[in-house]
């Protein structure tokens, strides 16, 4: 089933698509898989000193407010670089050849329920999330043991990584492609690896040299479509106006099987439906975050449920970055505490939700406190 979240082309640097043709098959597929049911891929651990490692990586820079230092999240174009350089592209059932279907669907949808969760993009509600955690007192964002639930990116997991090298963060990505090519580099880049800025000067292509010429012409247009504009301007997919510059880090070939270690030490991953890692991670979480996971209420009671069986009792809390509704695929905030209400973990315990931060933006998000109700 594929989903939209109301980004642009222009957001997240992807090819340009036919958005009507887009809608509407976004529409069908949403009518014709209400009606089917979705296997999923079982959750299992991800051993991190197996992950294969290009022996550079290219990233993008991003400076997000309350955050003391720049977070390096790698380029999507790197992972098609790999993926090209490992050159099995033309066997249907390579590991390359799945990546890059993914980051195909990655271009045309945002999500495809049971195949691909998203985890290419970088949400804007996991910015919002690591800025509020950013501003909590150092004893909430220290020596903790935290999760992330449909990691992605992971910027949240980065920053409490980067921030106190007592915190041990777990991460979870429904796809071990995520895992293995965004996640696991992105937290060496911000951990492990001497990040440089590249030095490489990128040439303007045609299409932006025109886009200049035709800049005039478009701010007097613009001057009769300020709604239109204000909407653009708070897009979901803010991404790219974060990014400041490129960057680079080498991974000598000698020096990964150390590297992989080391993070080891502080990060388990984890792949597949997250309702199945209680049993798989074994232990309780002082923390537990997650952004864009409550889109729809399909996996709201897995969600709660996952929260209920990992969160330490009675002081753990857990932040959920999320927009207030999730047009056309009915999850949101609204439903997902009312859930919450109505949900008992197996001691009879409930966990209540309240309000943190909230965007000033046309499409609204938020970021809920989860705790257990006293």
């Amino acid at each position: 089933m594929a989903f939209k979240f109301n980004f642009t082309s222009d957001d997240l640097d992807l090819e340009e698509i036919d958005q009507s043709n887009e809608l509407n098959s976004t529409l069908n597929d949403l009518s014709l898989d209400e009606q089917q049911a979705v296997d999923k891929t079982p959750c299992y651990e991800y051993d991190i000193t197996t992950c294969t490692l290009p022996s550079a990586v290219q990233a993008d820079i991003l400076h997000i407010p309350n955050v003391n230092q720049p977070l390096y999240k790698r380029a999507l174009g790197d992972v098609k670089y790999q993926m090209a350089m490992q050159d099995t592209l033309g066997n249907e059932e390579a590991e390359e050849k799945k990546v890059v279907n993914m980051l195909d669907l990655n271009s045309n949808s945002d999500l495809v329920r049971g195949v691909y969760e998203g985890g290419f993009k970088t949400w804007e509600c996991s910015l919002d999330l690591t800025e509020y955690l950013a501003k909590l007192p150092k004893e909430q964002i220290s020596n903790k043991r935290v999760l992330e639930l449909g990691c992605g990116s992971a910027l949240p997991s980065l920053f409490l990584l980067q921030h106190d090298s007592s915190n041990h963060v777990d991460v979870l990505d429904y796809n071990e492609q995520v895992i293995q090519y965004i996640t696991l580099p992105n937290i060496l880049l911000n951990t492990v690896l001497q990040v440089h800025a590249s030095t490489d000067e990128q040439p303007e292509d045609e299409e932006a040299s025109t886009e200049k010429e035709k800049a005039p012409e478009k701010e007097k247009e613009n001057e009769d479509e300020d709604e239109e504009n204000d909407e653009d301007d708070e897009k979901d997919g803010i991404i790219g106006e974060n990014v400041t510059c490129d960057a680079e880090a080498e991974l000598p070939t000698e020096h990964v099987p150390d590297m992989l270690q080391r993070i080891s030490q502080r990060t388990r991953a984890f792949v597949g439906d997250w309702s199945g890692l209680p049993a798989i991670a074994n232990c309780k979480y002082d923390m537990i975050v997650t952004s864009e996971t409550i889109y729809s209420q399909d996996a709201l009671l897995s969600l709660v449920q996952t929260i209920q069986k990992t969160l330490k009792k009675p002081d753990g809390v857990c932040y959920v970055a999320a927009k207030t509704v999730y047009f056309g695929v009915g999850g949101g905030v609204l439903p997902f505490c009312n859930l919450l209400q109505e949900t008992k973990d197996e001691d009879g315990d409930k966990l209540v939700a309240e309000r943190v931060f909230e965007s000033d933006s046309t499409v609204k998000r938020e970021v809920l406190k989860v705790i257990w109700l006293q």
